[in-house]
């Protein structure tokens, strides 16, 4: 038997990683110690690596999916995942300026945008498909 994973399982598993960025962000009074920026670093990497595996994943949820709703549902919830990360990378971004936090912030603000793309298209894909044709646009068929 092939188990079942839903893509909200994935995110499940990925938003752990965003709560152990905040809360290590928040452990250090002065972001500018060695010994914080390191700490901090670590989780950076973590969370990037997450973001960029979630996000393939989700292609290949919203490839497989069987109606271009269920496609944009999976876009919506991979941009929603993206915005947790980007508010909690907000809060930490000035404490932490030279461990990997803007740069982490810019690249999963390009994720949420490429996210929220697709999330459009398939919408306007999905109400493409229910238009009926303006009668005289296509010739009659006899």
């Amino acid at each position: 038997m092939e188990p079942c994973l839903s893509f909200a399982d994935v995110l499940a598993v990925g938003r752990p990683r965003i709560a152990e960025l905040e809360r290590i962000g928040n452990m250090f009074s002065d972001g500018e110690l060695a010994e914080a920026c390191a700490a901090f670093s670590h989780e950076v990497g973590v969370v990037e690596g997450t973001v960029v595996q979630t996000y393939g994943i989700a292609a290949t949820f919203a490839r497989k999916a069987e109606d271009l709703r269920d496609a944009a549902d999976v876009w919506k919830k991979m941009s929603q995942f993206c915005q947790a990360a980007l508010e909690v990378l907000s809060r930490l971004k000035d404490k932490y300026p030279r461990c990997g936090t803007t740069e982490l912030y810019d690249r999963v603000l390009d994720y949420k945008l490429a996210a929220d793309k697709r999330h459009e298209g398939a919408i306007k894909e999905a109400e493409c498909q229910t238009m009926d044709f303006p009668k005289g646009l296509l010739p009659e068929l006899s």
